[in-house]
């Protein structure tokens, strides 16, 4: 089967993005496959350029190489662009083009699976870094006011300060904890919680009218999951936020998005095999 699309970065073996885009690709009854392609930072170029001349439609791109690929592109995105990092590549008849999709992942697993309303909604977003980033963009582009709420205030007041010249429309302000009270949505963009028992937030502060998604999503059902669910809150897994940005790839490759059951299905299968 010749390989259409492929997801590059090391370590490349814990990806599950070659279960997921396969999913879609048979769903669709798409012929070819997707696959992972263990790259460092230094073989970039070589990879890429490999990978295009074999006409492939697209790559994913995942850590360490979101900002490495960026220079050897012949088009970046306007939100990519801001965001200094690509996750997706598409191959056209003008050349390479760098996309972002994980903000909008993030927004449609929001919408689809916590029944969100964006629009005016009050988001606290727990983190600063490149995820949190990516998620506040589509969140203020989607009309939302995000509050950042970060260990390291100057971290926060950072990434809030970059939204500078969006103009007055865009509502984006650092804050704490307390601003749970009166948001509806909470999304934990830290690694808090990854592989631990730990929480990012001080469960006393969820409460019923929250949808909550925690973008970590091994474990599955996280220490914050759990409490937002003791305390009545709607809650979204990591793994949808990771579905939906791959449903975003596929429409940038082949024009329409792909069934978001099919791959969630194929994402479960893999993780629980990765449990045996």
């Amino acid at each position: 089967m010749s390989t259409i699309a492929a997801v590059i970065g090391s370590p490349i073996s814990h990806s599950l993005s070659p279960a997921i885009h396969n999913a879609a690709f048979a769903a669709a009854q798409r012929s070819g496959e997707y696959v992972a392609v263990e790259c460092g930072v230094e073989e970039v170029e070589t990879t890429m350029a490999n990978l295009q001349s074999a006409g492939l439609v697209g790559i994913s791109v995942t850590m360490p190489l979101k900002e490495a690929v960026i220079d050897y592109l012949d088009f970046v995105t306007p939100d990519a662009d801001f965001l200094n990092a690509v996750n997706c590549i598409s191959f056209g008849p003008n050349g390479s083009i760098g996309h972002n999709t994980d903000g909008d992942g993030c927004c449609d697993a929001l919408v689809e699976q916590g029944g969100a309303r964006l629009r005016g909604a009050t988001v606290v977003l727990l983190g600063a870094g490149g995820t949190a980033r990516s998620i506040a963009l589509a969140l203020v582009r989607r009309g939302a006011h995000v509050v950042i709420v970060n260990r390291t205030q100057s971290h926060a007041m950072d990434l809030v300060n970059s939204f500078s010249g969006f103009g007055d429309e865009v509502s984006i302000s650092a804050g704490s904890q307390s601003a749970i009270a009166s948001a509806s949505i909470l999304i934990n963009a830290t690694s808090v919680g990854m592989n631990s028992s730990d929480l990012p937030v001080d469960s006393s502060v969820l409460h019923n009218r929250l949808t909550v998604l925690d973008a970590v999503y091994s474990p599955l059902e996280t220490a914050l999951l759990s409490a937002a669910r003791v305390a009545g809150a709607t809650v979204v897994d990591g793994l949808w936020m990771l579905i939906h940005q791959a449903r975003h790839q596929q429409k940038l490759w082949f024009g329409e998005f792909s069934d978001a059951s099919a791959m969630r299905l194929a994402a479960e299968r893999e993780l629980s095999a990765r449990r045996k």
